[in-house]
């Protein structure tokens, strides 16, 4: 009796691996999928766009902040 449950086990265990092995291939986990690729380049492209618009505006926003403070030292 104790053979045929070790035999079930390993039966069992055995059946599990060849499970996992055909339906969860490594080639999955290597690189992205094209869509999610496609999605990260596209989350990439608006933030280049992003910095370049706001580098600007941010040289911008010190400069009248320097000139405020200016203004707000004379009064």
């Amino acid at each position: 009796m104790r053979g045929y449950k070790i035999h079930m086990y390993m039966s069992y265990i055995l059946f599990l691996s060849v499970i996992i092995i055909l339906f969860y291939p490594s080639s999955c986990f290597a690189a992205y999928p094209k869509l999610i690729s496609t999605i990260i380049n596209a989350l990439d492209s608006i933030k280049t766009w992003i910095v370049r618009i706001s580098t600007p505006a941010a040289a911008v926003a010190v400069r009248y902040w320097g000139i405020y403070a200016k203004v707000q030292f004379w009064r």
